[in-house]
């Protein structure tokens, strides 16, 4: 199977630095691989009282994202950097926002890091678990 084009689900851990490591480290060789960094701002459930005043907070975590996708496109060599873009999502469950969007386009692959989660808490909380559970295609997880 050719690899054309990734999605790279990136925070600001360490393991979503990993995983950038690694997804480079496949684009690098391959000058038709294409790289999507994805960072999605979780949004809570809030009423329309509470909404009024997370507008301030939504846009200061929606600008901590798009600084966190520039610094983690910064961090890429040159080459690999021309063939990456940056996609900034919103929603109130990221591993949700991840699967969509391997739905609606045709990536070949997903990789994500892992925080390092064990037992319980990775089975109930880590994204990575749930964007491996959650669609049909290979996902890397870098830890």
């Amino acid at each position: 199977m050719k690899i054309n084009k990734v999605l790279v689900a990136v925070d600001e851990s360490e393991g979503a630095r990993r995983a950038l490591e690694l997804a480079e480290a496949l684009a690098a060789p391959d000058p038709d691989m294409h790289l999507d960094l994805v960072y999605v701002v979780p949004i809570p459930l809030l009423d329309e009282s509470q909404t009024a005043s997370f507008k301030d907070i939504l846009d200061m975590m929606i600008s901590d994202g798009e600084d966190v996708l520039a610094k983690m496109e910064e961090s890429l060599g040159e080459d690999v950097a021309a063939r990456t873009e940056t996609l900034l999502m919103t929603g109130v469950n990221p591993a949700t926002e991840i699967i969509k969007l391997t739905e609606q386009r045709d990536y070949d692959m997903v990789v994500i890091g892992n925080r390092g989660l064990v037992g319980l808490k990775e089975y109930m909380g880590s994204v990575s678990h749930k964007v491996l559970n959650g669609t049909s295609l290979p996902v890397l997880i870098a830890r």
